[in-house]
């Protein structure tokens, strides 16, 4: 997943949690979306309306007013933090029994930070649904039932979908063996007119079919990683075969069949492969 795609659904996590009265969510969502794009001048005002503290909600509408001083939104939010300054904020103190004052009151200790349970080093602004571990804005994977870990979003990941080194090592050598052996007797029929060529060509459709076949008989895997490395495997198999056959000899146009081949191979993966 891309970082675009990552920021738009921390982005939609924030509108929903905003939406159903969850502000604490929201503002760490919203937080995540400005650490990663810092101009994002909708995230601050978003977030400054979620900040009870005056002096944030002002830092935040302040920063927007030098990014976009002309945006409407921005405007509005200037004006009503403006509003709410001149009508001042009252700070009440309740004592915990009517013989205790003010001045008598123990200053509150700090609330410890929580660190992340991946990084060590950065603070956990957010919790797992699922496990409860704490997590860092880089841990945090939006999801339909709330912000995972990366643990727990494995573990929803289909058993076929998750592959190992091994797997990948399995298939990639699976595809390397097909794709040095296949064109060895296809590349005689090259001298045919028309019909060698494309023969040579449906060559690459069979590598990637068989190498998909096979593959799954032998370990039961699907997914992007598996096809990258049966694709990975394939272009090595190419290049091999075509140093034993022509060794430097390699033609402009035999080159261009191969490349041709290997994506034929690719397509026949993604298609059993998906």
């Amino acid at each position: 997943m891309s970082d675009v795609s990552m920021i738009e659904l921390i982005r939609d996590a924030a509108d929903k949690a905003a939406a159903r009265g969850d502000t604490i969510a929201a503002r760490n969502y919203y937080r995540a979306v400005l650490a990663q794009q810092p101009h994002d001048v909708d995230a601050m005002l978003a977030l400054a309306q979620l900040i009870p503290v005056v002096s944030e909600r002002q830092r935040l509408i302040a920063q927007a007013q030098v990014l976009e001083p002309d945006n409407p939104a921005v405007v509005a939010a200037a004006a009503e933090n403006e509003k709410i300054i001149t009508q001042g904020l009252k700070i009440i103190i309740v004592p915990t029994n009517d013989t205790q004052s003010s001045d008598a009151l123990e200053a509150v200790p700090p609330k410890p930070l929580v660190m992340c349970a991946v990084h060590a080093t950065m603070e956990a602004t957010l919790r797992c649904t699922s496990c409860d571990r704490p997590m860092c804005v880089r841990c945090t994977i939006p999801n339909e039932v709330g912000q995972l870990c990366p643990t727990c979003r494995y573990k929803r990941i289909p058993e076929r979908y998750r592959s190992s080194l091994q797997h990948w090592v399995i298939a990639g050598g699976i595809s390397a063996v097909l794709a040095t052996i296949i064109p060895i007797p296809l590349v005689f029929l090259l001298s045919i007119p028309f019909i060698g060529p494309l023969l040579y060509l449906a060559g690459g459709m069979l590598i990637g079919s068989l190498s998909a076949q096979i593959t799954l008989k032998l370990t039961a895997k699907r997914g992007r990683t598996m096809i990258m490395a049966c694709g990975i495997g394939v272009g090595l198999g190419s290049l091999i075969a075509m140093i034993i056959l022509f060794g430097s000899n390699i033609s402009l146009m035999l080159l261009l069949l191969t490349v041709l081949s290997i994506a034929l191979a690719i397509r026949s993966l993604q298609q059993t492969l998906p």
